[in-house]
């Protein structure tokens, strides 16, 4: 296949252990097994399920717990930590207050992101480095008043995701023939974010309890049909379903909570990194039914002021380049501003 041709239409996402990625002095052949398989799953798909990946059930537990119990908070209470009382694109955003493809998307959510005043070249490159008192993402104005406990969880949370996020990109960089630590550099937490989001139940009676500024003919889905801006994500999504992942005949192929596993998929850098032989996919979420849906997508980052170009690797002669460079921080503050009000 030639790069950038389309990957043949996928019917499943597929399921890779990354225990080679994850545990010192790997065996060199399931380590060259799991960078394969990345690899084709990258090319062909955009997502792809990890399994074995050193979470443990109990930390992804307690993860939701603590989304359930803010999402059950008075929206009072969500309010004091409202997206736009900061100068970072983060906080609480209410039940309709998104927008996709020109229809009102069904779910609130809370964007956690690092403090304000950071220095992008000074933030630590190692999660497990960091000490309590210099936490990136301990900030006291974005932890809801009402939950104590809130805090030590989601702190906890980032750091695990924010070393699994760097050893699948480090598996990312082998699957394209590059030194492990390639995309190191690149990384920075300060425009990664730990999404948490609530999808109400959705059906013919649900209307009278819909805020009135929402309009039911404007709803259309959970989360509209979408692709990622960034570098990857790693999703935890519960028992409900509803997420669907497009294949390249156009069909809509379920993406649903399998135990024990995370939901990776790349975004619209990694596309522009690898000048198409990797593709960003687009994928949406259904309309929840008569449950409450939750997932929480953790969205790993290049830093603010990593420029983005086609990497020598990806292109030749007959393969040039198909992006101009472009800096990642301002590209995505302009993606932001144009999102929200």
């Amino acid at each position: 296949m030639s790069e950038g041709t389309a990957a043949q239409a996928f019917q499943e996402v597929p399921v890779i252990s990354i225990a080679a990625l994850v545990t010192p002095d790997p065996e060199p052949e399931e380590l060259r097994k799991t960078v394969e398989q990345i690899g084709q799953a990258c090319r062909d798909v955009g997502f792809f399920y990890i399994k074995d990946h050193g979470v443990t059930a109990e930390d992804s537990a307690a993860m939701f717990r603590a989304s359930r119990e803010f999402f059950a908070l008075p929206l009072e209470e969500k309010m004091k930590i409202r997206l736009g009382i900061t100068e970072q694109f983060r906080g609480f955003v209410p039940l309709g207050g998104e927008v996709t493809g020109g229809k009102t998307d069904w779910h609130e959510c809370l964007d956690l992101q690092p403090r304000s005043g950071r220095n992008a070249d000074t933030i630590a490159a190692a999660a497990a480095a960091r000490s309590r008192d210099d936490h990136p993402l301990d900030d006291p104005g974005q932890w809801p008043p009402a939950l104590p406990s809130f805090r030590e969880t989601v702190m906890r949370a980032w750091d695990q995701l924010y070393g699994l996020s760097a050893r699948i990109s480090a598996g990312m960089a082998l699957s394209l023939g590059l030194d492990e630590h390639f995309f190191a550099p690149y990384h920075g937490d300060e425009l990664s974010d730990l999404r948490m989001v609530h999808y109400p139940p959705y059906n013919e009676a649900i209307g009278s309890t819909a805020p009135e500024a929402l309009s039911m003919d404007e709803v259309d889905h959970g989360f509209g049909a979408h692709v990622d801006y960034g570098f990857l994500a790693v999703l935890q999504q519960d028992e409900v379903g509803g997420l669907e992942v497009r294949n390249a005949e156009g069909d809509w192929i379920p993406a649903p909570h399998i135990p024990g596993t995370f939901l990776v998929n790349i975004g619209q850098m990694m596309q522009r990194w690898t000048n198409d032989r990797y593709r960003a996919t687009w994928h949406r979420v259904q309309l929840p039914g008569a449950v409450d849906r939750y997932s929480i997508p953790f969205f790993f980052e290049p830093r603010y002021g990593a420029v983005i170009e086609p990497l020598d690797v990806c292109c030749d002669a007959d393969n040039p380049p198909r992006y101009e460079p472009v800096q990642f921080g301002p590209y995505v503050v302009d993606l932001f501003s144009k999102a929200y009000d």
